[in-house]
């Protein structure tokens, strides 16, 4: 888990990887992360997960689409 904190711009990333999707709660973290808010702005927690598909053919296709255009 990787977790950024951008609080200044409204927001707190946090990656998680297809494991981590599996064990952590995210109610929970959000709710952690947020009571440590202190500012009067709002503040948001995003969450980025991994994808289960190849990234390799994924990103193959889509270099192969880009070249078309």
């Amino acid at each position: 888990m990787e977790v950024y904190d951008q609080r200044e711009k409204g927001y707190i990333a946090v990656w998680l990887t297809n494991q981590e999707q599996r064990t952590i709660d995210r109610p929970e973290l959000t709710k952690k992360l947020l009571s440590e808010v202190t500012t009067q702005k709002k503040c948001k927690v995003v969450f980025f997960l991994s994808g289960r598909e190849d990234l390799y053919e994924k990103t193959e296709g889509l270099l192969l689409l880009n070249a078309k255009c």
